[in-house]
């Protein structure tokens, strides 16, 4: 009898042990649902979310290199666009931004991977596989572009002044996975490749384009979009010259869409309590002498003077040569159009011409 008894107490033993197992077994599969939903619901839509929890990859956050597309975007001089803005006024341009550009690229399917002081960083292809990822990217660059130019009504009414955006994109192989440290952790897309896409961007502002996009995005997409080629120009940072187009548009025209209503939202700023004076703070170690205190103490004494060595030359900005009035040969370059400027009397000498140019008709893309 007693064996026996000690048999049941052993099965009932493991039993409670094996349900113990599976019930941490259980928390800690909620606790990486959790994570992995907080993380993705951040960048990129519900669906997509669900979407990438019903696949059930545990290779969704181990980096892998794979072919991606990227997309960044940033808002031209945005340092000294927001020279004389109040920081919630600065605040309200970058969340309308935000939603301007968020929403374009989640609709076609990209994600977000960083958002940037004056941009924002999408990306296509992954971690989920897209073959068309290359079309989607450009759709979304044209959204972005289209309906930045269609808030300069909206702006003009509430008497605010425009900005443009310079758009960069390239496709190729990254490494893409979890990466941060123990507190923090991202999904982040880097690589060459991700690298070039930031210089094309930069150079869609020096050729004064909104969108540039590298060779290997439009290379299936030359009978679908309105290209014009650009070739032979250095890129800061990278080995390689410039190989890209300037988008224009689609040729078929884009299909409409409107931005939803609680995609631009406005980050409320509470003022800042005034400061109390040092002789009121309570526990201060300031002591303030009275007036009569204060006028016995004699001034201090003037510091001695110093011997002044010779005068340091003045840099002045040496003359230069009047840049010919050259057109590259591009047929899109016949107009004179240019992005106004910001300040008309500027602080330092004229910077030497760029060594090509792209001047957009009307400033804006073919609608």
């Amino acid at each position: 009898m007693g064996f026996l008894l000690f048999v049941i107490a052993l099965a009932a033993l493991g039993a409670a042990a094996g349900c113990w197992t599976v019930w941490q077994r259980w928390t800690a599969a909620r606790r990486e649902l959790e994570r992995v939903r907080a993380t993705f619901a951040r960048y990129v839509a519900p669906s997509v979310v669900d979407m990438l929890l019903e696949r059930n990859d545990e290779r969704l956050f181990t980096g892998r290199a794979t072919r991606a597309t990227i997309l960044v975007c940033r808002i031209r001089n945005f340092a000294h666009f927001i020279e004389q803005l109040a920081p919630e006024e600065t605040l309200r341009y970058l969340n309308e931004f935000y939603g301007l550009s968020g929403t374009a690229v989640q609709r076609h399917r990209g994600i977000i991977e960083a958002f940037l002081g004056d941009g924002i960083v999408a990306v296509f292809g992954a971690p989920l596989e897209n073959p068309t990822q290359e079309d989607d990217a450009l759709r979304a660059a044209l959204d972005i572009v289209r309906h930045t130019v269609g808030m300069r009504e909206r702006w003009a009414f509430q008497k605010r002044r425009p900005f443009t955006v310079g758009i960069g994109v390239n496709t190729g192989q990254v490494v893409a996975g979890d990466a941060g440290f123990r507190d923090r952790r991202e999904y982040a897309v880097v690589g060459t490749e991700a690298t070039f896409a930031h210089r094309l961007q930069e150079a869609a502002f020096e050729l004064n384009a909104f969108i540039v996009a590298s060779r290997a995005t439009c290379a299936s997409l030359t009978g679908e979009y309105k290209l014009v080629p650009i070739s032979g120009v250095p890129l800061p940072g990278v080995r390689r010259l410039l190989d890209a187009f300037v988008v224009r548009g689609r040729h078929n025209g884009p299909e409409r869409f409107t931005v939803p209503v609680d995609a631009l939202i406005e980050t409320t700023i509470e003022p800042e309590a005034p400061a109390a004076p040092a002789e009121h703070l309570p526990g201060s170690a300031v002591a303030v002498a009275p007036a009569a205190t204060q006028q016995q103490q004699p001034p201090p004494p003037p510091p001695p003077p110093r011997s002044r060595g010779p005068e340091p030359p003045i840099a002045r900005p040496r003359a230069r040569p009047a840049a010919p009035d050259v057109v590259p040969a591009f047929p899109e370059l016949r107009h004179s159009w240019l992005f106004g400027q910001d300040d008309a009397t500027p602080i330092l000498p004229d910077p030497p011409p760029p060594k090509a140019t792209y001047e957009d008709r009307k400033g804006t893309i073919d609608l």
